[in-house]
Parts: C-alpha cells; structure tokens; sequence
C-alpha cells in the first residue's frame, strides 16, 4: 500500500480539475490511445494543449498513489493482464476516478487492488448460459374419422350429370328395345340396362 504526500496547495488545484481531465491523462499516459504510449510531457500537451502541464499529469497520478515510472503500465499485454486475465480499459479508469473523486493518497489504495478486485467479481460471475430451443415438431393433424355406416354419398356436379347420362341412356335402351319388340328378345340386355336405370333412380333419390 502506497501513501504519497500531497501538499495542500497541491490538493487544491488537483480537485479544480474535471473528472475528465484526470481520465483523460490517465488513460493516455497508464494504458496508451491507439495502441501508442505517451510521456507526461505529452499527456500534458495532448489533454492540456501545453507540454508544460506534465507537472500536473505528474499529481493526477500521485494522488491516486502512482510513484515512479508508469508509462504504458496497463497496456494491452501488460503484467497486469497475463496475471489476472483481465484487460484494463477506460471504463476502469473512469469507475476507479468515480469512486475516488479526491484521490487515493490519504487512505493508501492503489488502482492496482481496485483492479484486482474487478478482476475477481468479473471471474466470479458466471457466464450466462444460452438455453438452445429444442424445435417442437409441427401437430400433425390425423385426419378425421369416417363413419360409414352413417355416410351419406354426396356426388359433384360432375358426377351428377354423369349418373344423369347413364340413367338416360338406360331408359333409351329399354325405350328402343320396347318399340322394336326386342325387350324380350334380347332379354339380358333389357335386364342390365334395368338394373342399370333402378339403381340410378335409387341414388338419386337419396340425395
């Protein structure tokens, strides 16, 4: 655990600064932008416009318990990442500065044990399971029974002229046999085209 001193007049003008200028020059100096690592001296001219503001890049970490050189400390690749399998963002930053609006110095935290600790909550939560829908197969519907003891024949238009036809010609046949004195002598053709002409009648009713 590391304790900086931190003069008053110090103090003073490290909470003048905004919450975004203390990421800002974190971010740049501890992890790097666009895969590039920065001194102070141009932290400072990056996020202050002036080179000479690396005095103030320089107290933004210590009171956050930075001592030393830290430059790149936290970029991708970094000891941090291949100990704890966590890769260091932004977002820490910003949560670390959110949670610490007045630095770290007085109580000795370092941003090293605060992430440490998101490392081990993010490790520790348990990876959201993805629940694979099984497909349902489609109902198939049987189709419905037939009752055939009560089934009652309901023919198409087609077929109704056509039992029509048939029945007509049968009636012919025995009209043509009657007048030409054939009926009994051609007895059995008489007799089918009967049965024929009955068994119309019959259907033809029942509808």
């Amino acid at each position: 655990m590391v304790s900086n001193t931190i003069t008053q007049e110090e103090f003073s003008q490290f909470k003048s600064l905004s919450r975004k200028k203390k990421v800002d020059s974190m971010e740049a100096y501890l992890i790097g932008v666009s895969g590039r690592r920065y001194n102070m001296q141009e932290v400072g001219a990056m996020v202050f416009g002036d080179e000479n503001y690396s005095f103030t890049v320089s107290l933004i970490h210590r009171c956050y318990n930075f001592s030393g050189q830290n430059g790149g400390r936290y970029r991708n690749g970094c000891r941090f990442e291949q100990t704890y399998g966590y890769r260091v963002t932004r977002k820490d930053i910003e949560a670390f500065v959110k949670q610490y609006p007045n630095g770290t110095f007085s109580n000795g935290v370092t941003f090293d044990e605060f992430l440490t600790a998101r490392a081990n909550r993010a490790r520790s939560v348990p990876a959201p399971t993805q629940r694979r829908s099984v497909p349902t197969p489609k109902e198939q519907k049987s189709p419905p029974l037939v009752d055939y003891q009560n089934y009652n024949y309901q023919p198409s238009g087609d077929n109704r002229f056509l039992l029509i036809a048939m029945g007509s010609i049968s009636v012919l046949i025995l009209l043509f046999l009657l007048m030409t004195g054939g009926l009994f002598k051609h007895w059995i053709i008489s007799l089918i085209a009967l049965s024929v002409a009955v068994g119309i009648f019959n259907l033809w009713k029942s509808l």
